[in-house]
C-alpha cells in the first residue's frame, strides 16, 4: 500500500485492473492531476487521467484522456516522472 498523500504526476493504476502489473502496465494506467484530503477517514481523492477504456492496457488506441476521480484505498502506486 503507498503512503498517502501522492504528489501530482504520480502514476498508478487502480486495485480492480488486476491485470494491471508491473510488467503488463509499468507506467500505470493513470495518472494524478489533483489531490483532495484527507477526510475524516483518512482517505484521500485523486482526480486522474486515466486511460479511455478502463479495461485495456493504455496505448495509441487507448490514450490517457479521461478524467476521473479515484480513492486513495483503490490505488497502486506505479511511479513518479
Amino acid at each position: 500500500m503507498a503512503d498517502h498523500p501522492l504528489p501530482v504526476g504520480t502514476l498508478v493504476s487502480h486495485v480492480n485492473q488486476q491485470w494491471a502489473t508491473s510488467v503488463v502496465a509499468p507506467d500505470g494506467t493513470a495518472e494524478i492531476l489533483e489531490v483532495r484530503g484527507p477526510y475524516n477517514d483518512g482517505a484521500y481523492e485523486y482526480r486522474v487521467l486515466a486511460a479511455r477504456n478502463f479495461s485495456w492496457r493504455p496505448g495509441p488506441d487507448n490514450p490517457l484522456d479521461r478524467e476521473t476521480w479515484w480513492s486513495s484505498q483503490v490505488i497502486r502506486h506505479c511511479r513518479q516522472d
